[in-house]
């Protein structure tokens, strides 16, 4: 290796152009030819170094890929799912049937019904989709309700879970903006055998709405 070092510094390209000289310009081509050779010979071990370290590099390299694991058939346990499986599913129902148009509401109490068991389910097909619906069209009822994060609370309940959502309800009729109101729902869940549209089973087995005085 050092005499191949030593040969480069050796070697030195002169300038020809300006020679007529035969024998100057066979000098310099060859001691370009020295140059290549060395840088050639210097290129060997090099080439073979990288090379062992590329088999190295293979040999033991490790792949790892991250794969959630995928909902198999059967029935979670409440106290498998995490808290804000339960929150998101809450999330989601309060949305649907607080902070609506009169337009898209039937949409959205019709989605929020696919959510419930009995005995809740029958209790919202008579309250919600029959008298609180025919009155939001009937008086072109638009609500939004803003829930404040800050205080949303979950409790375990054995195989229940609930969660409590305060916030404030603003509701317009008939383009009228009404004085807004402090309340908070409560949405009670548990489980059933999961499916493809329900990853986790959880479904919502009773709400109830109070304002907070």
């Amino acid at each position: 290796m050092a005499k191949n070092v030593k040969l480069v510094q050796n070697a030195s390209v002169r300038e020809i152009k300006g020679e007529s000289d035969t024998l100057k310009l066979w000098e310099g081509y060859r001691d370009q030819a020295i140059l290549w050779r060395s840088l050639s010979l210097l290129q060997i071990p090099a080439t073979a170094v990288c090379a062992v370290l590329s088999l190295y590099l293979w040999s033991t390299r490790q792949t790892i890929i991250n794969v959630p694991p995928k909902p198999q058939p059967g029935q979670y346990l409440a106290e498998e799912i995490p808290d804000s499986e339960f929150v998101d599913v809450a999330t989601e129902f309060v949305n649907l049937i607080s902070s609506y148009q009169s337009a898209v509401a039937p949409r959205q109490f019709k989605r929020a019904e696919d959510m419930l068991i009995e005995p809740y389910l029958s209790k919202f097909r008579e309250e919600v989709l029959g008298h609180e619906l025919k009155t939001i069209q009937t008086t072109s009822r638009t609500q939004l309700y803003f829930i404040d994060p800050t205080q949303t609370k979950l409790e375990r309940l054995g195989e229940d879970v609930a969660v409590t959502f305060i916030g404030e309800r603003q509701k317009f009729v008939a383009g009228k903006e009404i004085e807004p109101v402090q309340s908070f729902y409560r949405i009670t869940m548990t489980t059933v055998p999961r499916n493809p549209l329900n990853a986790y089973g959880i479904v919502v087995k009773n709400a109830s709405l109070e304002n907070v005085k």
